[in-house]
């Protein structure tokens, strides 16, 4: 029985393979972000934040510090004038509502709409790439106001991460 399932595994993944799957972790990285191959310095130029919150600056730059460096799309620098690159994260919206709360007034559901752009300047050509509106709306059961804002701002980054990568 052992042997058969081993060699029903070996053939799913000889059929996988000559499809053009791959592995993510087993390969070498072939393609450039907008950042290029990987050498580059980036340093954060700007936030602009519309909300009230004072924490959102420090999260926001936390996210953007964890996901590049899981990615390895460049290296992040405190010196703007040492940097290959600037970066601009412009929080243009940012809408919390509580949808329905119970009868002591705690806040069941929570609706939150943010709209982002990311916007990259090349400081040697000057060329500035934009990710363009990035847009999440969701709603939340039973998560504070604050997670709900943190989990939606965190897909923004994600997202933002993904259009960085994907220059074709």
């Amino acid at each position: 029985m052992n042997k058969i399932y081993r060699l029903f595994i070996a053939g799913c993944l000889c059929i996988l393979c000559s499809c053009g799957y791959h592995v993510q972790g087993l390969s070498p990285k072939t393609g450039e972000s907008v950042f290029g191959s990987g050498s580059k310095t980036v340093a954060i130029a700007k936030i602009e934040d519309p909300s009230l919150y004072p924490w959102i600056n420090y999260y926001v730059t936390n996210q953007f510090h964890s996901e590049m460096n899981a990615r390895k799309l460049a290296r992040f620098v405190t010196d703007k004038s040492k940097a290959d690159f600037l970066m601009e994260i412009l929080l243009h919206n940012l809408y919390t509502a509580d949808s329905l709360t119970d009868e002591q007034d705690r806040t069941i559901l929570n609706t939150i709409y943010i709209t982002m752009e990311v916007r990259i300047k090349n400081t040697e050509t000057n060329e500035i790439w934009s990710s363009g509106s990035l847009t999440s709306s969701q709603t939340f059961l039973r998560v504070s106001e604050e997670q709900a804002v943190s989990d939606a701002l965190q897909e923004l980054v994600y997202r933002a991460f993904n259009a960085m990568e994907n220059t074709f």
